[in-house]
């Protein structure tokens, strides 16, 4: 059961790396302080809605899905379709 839970959280962990890369990618890619284009406007909306507009706590979460997994099932399972 604990690995099925775990392959559905390294999807969502998958999932948010890819998020918080493009936007960060978006923001290096445009010298204004706000978002123009749809991918940036995306990210920042993703951010304050689902992180309460803390990056930091977006930054981070993928990694501490990545550890917790690793801690208790043995495998980081940063791809989710290896096992």
């Amino acid at each position: 059961m604990k690995d099925r839970v775990f392959i559905v959280l390294s999807w969502v962990a998958f999932a948010q790396a890819l998020i918080v890369l493009a936007g960060v990618l978006n923001g290096m890619n445009n010298s204004l302080p706000i978002p123009t284009s749809r991918v940036g406007r995306f990210y920042s909306d993703y951010v304050s809605t689902v992180f309460a507009g803390k990056e930091i706590i977006a930054y981070a979460a993928s990694p501490a899905i990545w550890l917790l997994s690793y801690v208790v099932t043995g495998a980081p399972r940063i791809l989710p379709w290896n096992n």
